[in-house]
């Protein structure tokens, strides 16, 4: 009996498979699906807003202080009453800090606020961890939505305001802009920080995304007018429970901020600082490794679930 040669073909050789970093899916996934609201369309504007405000009123400072060199305004009286009424550069950019910490705590309470949450009330933690997904992997994951929005939001902005003030800045104000780089960059980063561990131990204490975030907005506040209302009684110890002076106390004192502007001091845009910034920085720090302390338990309490 003889062989009979019915087909020609091949056979596509085997190839390795690449390996993706487990935390991007996770976090594309959440970013996806949370900007198909129009909530997060909404706060993500009105982010864009505060950062178009201030680069206008840094144009206008900066040029103030060009036309004052040139002597436009024949004398120092004129440029004194429009530096009193417009601020300086560097209060803009202390201002920046805070009050964008503001609108970035809505952002993420109506994107992240569910990161967590909205996986317990789904019970997708057995989804995720009947994979070969690691706890860290998961956490990772959802870290990088928390840090993702605050540094798109405030970290990068900084950097592209204080860019924009010392491209048309005179030669002297662009000196010691230069040198508020680093430490502006710092306060900058301290924000995001703050934001996305606070949000992550929010979700994770949390059952509901909607919930979360609006407990996570309406306890800034409650905070802040909290710590506004005993400092203002006397009681300066409480001013370091708001989360907002605190920021805003370390970035006058990294950027050298001093007294707000008459326009700034008008539309009451900046909030109340501290006396000591070391002690703001430590009430920040024990706020942020609370916020990762939540996160840790109640990953452990679902994974051992």
């Amino acid at each position: 009996m003889k062989d009979e040669l019915s087909a020609i073909g091949y056979r596509r050789l085997p190839t390795p498979r690449t390996t993706r970093w487990s935390p991007w899916p996770i976090a594309r996934t959440a970013l996806v699906l949370a900007f198909r609201r129009r909530a997060a369309k909404l706060a993500a504007a009105v982010c864009g807003f505060v950062v178009f405000a201030h680069a206008l009123t840094l144009a206008g400072q900066v040029l103030i202080g060009r036309a004052s060199e040139r002597g436009s305004f024949g004398d120092d009286f004129a440029f004194t009453m429009l530096e009193y009424v417009t601020g300086q550069v560097h209060g803009t950019l202390s201002t920046f800090l805070g009050v964008q910490l503001h609108t970035t705590a809505i952002l993420l309470g109506v994107v992240a606020g569910g990161l967590i949450a909205e996986d317990r009330r789904t019970r997708a933690f057995e989804l995720y961890f009947s994979r070969p997904l690691s706890t860290l992997d998961y956490a990772l994951g959802k870290g990088l939505v928390a840090l993702l929005l605050p540094t798109v939001t405030v970290f990068v902005p900084f950097f592209g305001l204080w860019l924009l003030a010392v491209g048309i800045a005179p030669d002297d104000l662009a000196t010691e802009l230069w040198q508020l780089l680093l430490p502006g960059l710092l306060g900058a980063a301290i924000c995001t920080v703050l934001l996305a561990t606070t949000i992550l131990g929010a979700s994770a204490l949390g059952d509901r995304g909607r919930t979360v975030g609006v407990a996570y907005v309406l306890a800034l506040a409650a905070l802040g007018g909290f710590a506004d209302a005993m400092a203002h009684a006397g009681h300066a110890w409480a001013g370091y429970f708001g989360p907002l002076r605190d920021v805003q106390t370390i970035a006058d004192a990294l950027l050298r901020g001093g007294a707000p502007g008459l326009l700034a001091a008008t539309l009451d845009v900046r909030a109340a600082t501290n006396d000591s910034a070391w002690l703001s920085g430590l009430a920040l720090a024990v706020m942020a490794t609370g916020g990762l302390a939540a996160l840790t338990i109640q990953l452990r309490r679902a994974v051992r679930g």
